[in-house]
């Protein structure tokens, strides 16, 4: 794919994944739940020729925690499909595998340029915070899907929005293809 296909790509599977994910915790539909498990492998998987000149350990780790990701939400979709039941606190091991690709993929930005500097670094304190937000959720310190703990979403929530929309609108920056520091 040219970088401005994959662009377009990762930015519509970036906000159709976010949208599924918020309805299906409101409407419990394993097809949501399983849109949203491939949608973020698929942007692992779209990103890695991109990220992977910038630096190709964490470009794979940013895919093998995408994938990851994925995995725990087709998880989540089969046991909803078969047993009618939704799942239940599974949450905080999505956001973890989602708060430490982003941190990897945020700081891939941040290092190669591929976005605005000011992007990358929103995604940088987007994902620390949401990371913040899962371990104060399993302290018991806070909940993250209320009162309090909802501000753990939203920098990274503004990240989830702003990115996506800069991918479909003008793409990637162009870079000479190698590590930019």
């Amino acid at each position: 794919m040219s970088m401005r296909t994959t662009a377009v790509v990762v930015g519509l599977l970036f906000l159709t994944s976010t949208a599924a994910f918020a309805a299906s915790a409101h409407v419990a539909g394993a097809l949501l739940v399983a849109y949203t498990g491939l949608a973020v492998a698929g942007i692992g998987i779209a990103l890695f020729p991109v990220l992977r000149p910038h630096g190709a350990g964490l470009a794979t780790g940013y895919l093998v925690l995408r994938t990851a990701e994925g995995l725990t939400l087709l998880a989540a979709a089969l046991y909803l499909a078969t047993s009618g039941h939704p799942v239940t606190g599974y949450e905080p091991l999505v956001y973890a595998f989602s708060g430490a690709g982003g941190l990897v993929l945020s700081g891939l930005l941040l290092r190669s340029g591929l976005v605005p500097k000011w992007l990358a670094v929103l995604g940088v304190v987007g994902y620390a915070a949401l990371l913040t937000g899962v371990v104060s959720e399993l302290a018991g310190v806070s909940e993250l899907d209320s009162g309090p703990g909802l501000a753990f979403y939203v920098p990274g929530g503004l990240f989830e929005l702003v990115f996506p929309i800069l991918l479909l609108a003008k793409g990637f920056t162009r870079t000479s293809g190698g590590v930019r520091r």
